[in-house]
């Protein structure tokens, strides 16, 4: 059972209402201290996909501390006694996560999105290699070296990044997801074009040819990426691997455009192009959803209905540019 402590910093005299708001609620257990005359600190011990409630209570509670009020979630590892978790029958009643919905809570979820979008030169540079090492598996039509290099492509932060924000209706996290995939896809691009310029590659090679059209496979196939890579860091679950399926579905492609461009095969890098904006909407599109699926909502009411309307918008929009690719291979079938 995941266990998150939260540890709550507030003026002395809001401790009372603080341990009212969250007393209904289902805690593994609650503590307290005065700090001095004018600072407290609240401990509660709870059940990670239960934190989200938890902080949410408090924050609406407590919204008139201003800067004195710091709510802190950490992850832990182990707990003497460990914690027995509650029998479904005996829960308290309330306004609770659907209670099969282990998931991490919604700051913690945003955390981790931010540091996998945080720009660094690493991830720049990883970027690259992965792109050119994709480029030679490419020319060589060797698979193990193209799977070798979606394994270092940092591609899964921005992509889902974009989809969180979508849902949260976080203007900010949108635009720093963006600037991180154009940061990313465009440093792969460009070094893509490189390749193409120095090396003889050959266009006709299966590997690369396969990568210059859309077939129904390849759309099931980001869905399912975008869907896994939502649910892997909404559940707390290790992402590298989903990183690997994300990555397998957007760099080569991306590599192709490049590598054509540059040999002058227009057409080719097109339908490359093509097939990398067919992933791209398909990964956003199955992120979005799934997080939905998974409960994940804004922590304040006046960003609900900011954030359904931009989940509609966004829906509606990449839907409609999926059927319109549909129709396009379909026509050309």
């Amino acid at each position: 059972m995941a266990v998150r402590l939260i540890e709550v910093f507030m003026p002395a005299d809001r401790l009372e209402l603080a341990r009212s708001s969250v007393s209904s609620l289902d805690t593994l257990s609650i503590w307290w201290e005065k700090l001095s005359d004018e600072q407290a600190q609240l401990h509660i011990l709870v059940e990670a996909e239960r934190s989200e409630e938890v902080t949410d209570r408090l924050r609406a509670a407590l919204a008139d501390s201003g800067e004195e009020l710091r709510i802190v979630s950490l992850p832990v590892e182990a707990s003497i006694p460990a914690p027995e978790e509650t029998p479904e029958q005996d829960r308290k009643p309330g306004r609770i996560l659907h209670r099969k919905m282990h998931r991490v809570s919604r700051e913690e979820l945003y955390a981790d999105v931010q540091e996998m979008m945080r720009t660094s030169w690493p991830n720049i540079v990883m970027t690259i290699l992965s792109a050119v090492v994709c480029a030679v598996g490419l020319a060589r039509s060797n698979v193990a070296v193209i799977i070798g290099a979606m394994v270092i492509a940092p591609l899964l932060g921005p992509n889902v990044g974009l989809a969180l924000g979508v849902t949260l209706g976080d203007f900010s996290l949108i635009l720093r997801a963006l600037r991180e995939n154009i940061l990313r896809i465009g440093a792969a691009l460009v070094f893509a074009v490189i390749v193409g310029i120095i090396f003889n590659i050959d266009p006709h090679v299966s590997e690369i040819v396969s990568r210059t059209s859309i077939n129904y496979t390849d759309i099931v196939i980001a869905l399912a990426a975008g869907a896994a890579g939502a649910l892997a860091l909404s559940t707390g679950a290790p992402a590298t691997l989903i990183g690997v399926m994300v990555a397998a579905a957007l760099m080569p492609p991306l590599v192709v455009t490049g590598m054509l461009s540059a040999l002058g095969d227009y057409s080719g890098a097109l339908g490359a192009l093509q097939l990398l904006a067919v992933n791209l909407i398909s990964i956003n599109l199955a992120g979005v959803l799934t997080f939905l699926g998974m409960g994940i909502r804004p922590g304040s009411r006046d960003d609900v209905t900011k954030a359904r309307i931009l989940v509609t918008l966004a829906v509606v929009v990449w839907i409609t540019l999926l059927t319109a690719l549909t129709v396009l291979i379909v026509s050309n079938a």
